[in-house]
């Protein structure tokens, strides 16, 4: 049996949290990384996010240390992010 995994619409502020957790390795669960690369957006602008962040898994999702030049790509989309969401 398939099981579908729910829909979970974010605001910019989780998902620069999200990140930040993720390269911080303090992820809420194992999978919480995945979840969010693999599951769409409704709003166009977030899900274009999400769609980057996928693009760059390969770089930051792997044995070894993460690709520097990837890791930066996503502090400042952190920061992107938190100005979004109306904080700095």
């Amino acid at each position: 049996m398939f099981l579908r995994r729910p829909k979970r619409n974010r605001t910019p502020l989780e998902i620069a949290d999200l990140i930040e957790r993720f390269l911080d390795e303090r992820s809420l669960y194992p999978q919480e990384w995945g979840d969010f690369v693999e599951v769409r957006q409704d709003d166009k602008k977030l899900d274009a996010y999400r769609k980057r962040c996928d693009q760059l898994d390969p770089l930051v999702n792997r044995p070894g240390e993460m690709d520097p030049k990837a890791v930066a790509e996503l502090r400042f989309m952190i920061e992107e992010l938190r100005r979004l969401g109306g904080t700095t």
